[in-house]
């Protein structure tokens, strides 16, 4: 991550975060066995609301655990906002 750009990074990053919201509604969907976004507009809002805040947020949690992937990082603090 500290080699890639910043644009690209931010890029990965948002990714990884519309990934996981993508999975969190399937998964809650199929629990419940109807449409369910809770858990997906939960992620979201935790993305978009301080969106700066979050990616500097994430930026030193990167710093934090650098033998850890991003994507099981960024999903740790996923499950910690919205939990699962």
């Amino acid at each position: 991550m500290k080699e890639m750009p910043v644009r690209e990074r931010t890029a990965y990053i948002l990714g990884v975060i519309d990934g996981l919201a993508y999975a969190r509604f399937r998964k809650d969907t199929i629990a419940k066995g109807q449409k369910d976004e809770t858990g997906m507009n939960c992620i979201y809002r935790w993305s978009q609301t301080d969106s700066l805040g979050t990616l500097l947020k994430i930026e030193k949690t990167f710093e934090r655990y650098p033998d850890q992937h991003p994507l099981v990082l960024i999903g740790a603090l996923v499950k910690k906002e919205c939990g699962e």
